[in-house]
Parts: C-alpha cells; sequence; structure tokens
C-alpha cells in the first residue's frame, strides 16, 4: 500500500513538473539547479545526521545507507545534469523561431523520459533504505517523507 501511494506521488509530481517545465521552463530550470545537491552549498546531512538522527540507526544501518547513496551518487548527478541540459534546450526552442512544433515536443518527451529515469533512481534508494529498516524505523521514515510531500487525496 505505501509503494503504491509514493509511486502515485512519484508519477504525480512527475507530471506536475513536467507541466510546470513547459509552462516556464526558465522558473524550473533555476529550481532545479538550486535544488541539485552539491557539497558546496550545504552540509552533508547523512554526516551531521539531519532527519536521519531521528530513526536511532545503529552504526551498521548508517553504513548501509551511506553505501546505498554512494552507488547512486553518480546516477543521480548524471540524469540531473540532463535535466538542466535539456531544459536549457527546450528553453532555448521555445524561444527561438526555428524549431518546429515537433522538435519541441520531442525534446520535451526527451526531458520528461530523463525525469522519470531520476525518480526511479530515487525510488530504488528508497526500497534499499526501507528494507535495512526495522518497523518502527520504517513508520518514522514514512512519516517523514509524507510530511514533506503529503499524498494527493483522491475523492
Amino acid at each position: 500500500m505505501l509503494i503504491r501511494r509514493v509511486s502515485i506521488l512519484a508519477v504525480a509530481m512527475i507530471a506536475l513538473g513536467s507541466t510546470i517545465a513547459l509552462a516556464k521552463p526558465t522558473l524550473l530550470s533555476r529550481q532545479v539547479i538550486a535544488q541539485t545537491p552539491t557539497n558546496l552549498s550545504r552540509p552533508n546531512r547523512a554526516k551531521s545526521g539531519g532527519w536521519l538522527k531521528d530513526l536511532n540507526l545503529t552504526s551498521q544501518q548508517l553504513q548501509q545507507i551511506k553505501e546505498i547513496r554512494r552507488q547512486s551518487k553518480q546516477q543521480i548527478a548524471q540524469k540531473s545534469q540532463e535535466i538542466r541540459q535539456g531544459q536549457q534546450q527546450l528553453h532555448d526552442l521555445i524561444a527561438g523561431t526555428t524549431a518546429t512544433k515537433e522538435q519541441v515536443r520531442d525534446k520535451y518527451n526527451q526531458i520528461k523520459l530523463v525525469k522519470q529515469q531520476l525518480a526511479d533512481i530515487q525510488f530504488e534508494n528508497t526500497l534499499a533504505i526501507r528494507e535495512i529498516l526495522n518497523p518502527e524505523q520504517r513508520q518514522k521514515f514514512a512519516d517523514r517523507m509524507y510530511k514533506k510531500n503529503p499524498p494527493a487525496q483522491h475523492n
């Protein structure tokens, strides 16, 4: 049930983000750049503990989480870079006078695909972290995720 809700939330966020990218490509480009993690712009939350402290993780669990993050770090950085470049190209295509509607649509779909790939990597990280948590930690982990991004209400 939780996985289904997280999947629905991830798809909704990607769809909303894609819509915003098309409507306001320069605004989203700045937001993506601002949200892209860099070690220079903010302290390493894993080192300081951040919200992970609330989970009362063992040192073994912390090492496992660091390893999960280390393994996907390069993939996430690469996909984030592809998205930034694609959004700049989309911006240029929309602002220019030579691109056809089909070229603009192709670039939009290309960005949408890379965003989905990035969301899949992040979701797999979430699943991997979930596997090393005990039931109490899972509850706090899920509560934290939904506190940050509450699921959409369906009527």
